[in-house]
């Protein structure tokens, strides 16, 4: 199964290496509400679980500007630490469902909240059209 990438609506370039701390990335301008279904397809390719007690939770937030000062929470999804990288995963998102919570965001941005001892995660994020599946990127046709 196909899907649809496009360099426009990359949240996150995993050529940027890993985090090892909180951090959300500028938003890129997306009309969060004139979309139907969509979703925000997250690749991690190395995730710390040292000490097992690291959390790794993953945002997709709205604004009215790049900078998103004001963030409207979209969706959150979190993932353990002991997943077997590359792994992938998808987080759907609705323009219906974001129109009820926002009237004016126009930006949209990937937040990963990390905790534990030593957490570190490298990952991606691209927003794409609705209908993919998720698991380790070897399992993908």
């Amino acid at each position: 199964m196909g899907q649809l990438y496009d360099n426009a609506l990359e949240l996150r370039d995993v050529a940027d290496g890993a985090e090892t701390a909180t951090a959300a990335e500028t938003g890129i301008a997306f009309d969060i509400r004139s979309i139907g279904q969509y979703e925000a397809v997250v690749f991690i390719t190395a995730i710390d679980d040292t000490t097992d007690d690291e959390s790794y939770v993953f945002t997709i937030e709205a604004d009215t500007a790049a900078a998103v000062t004001a963030a409207v929470v979209l969706a959150t999804r979190t993932v353990d630490n002991g997943v077997t990288v590359p792994y992938e995963f998808r987080i759907p998102l609705s323009g219906p469902l974001a129109e009820t919570l926002t009237t004016t965001e126009g930006y949209v941005r990937v937040k990963a909240t990390l905790g534990g001892t030593t957490p570190s995660v490298t990952y991606g994020a691209y927003l794409t059209a609705a209908g993919g599946r998720e698991g380790t990127i070897a399992d993908r046709d």
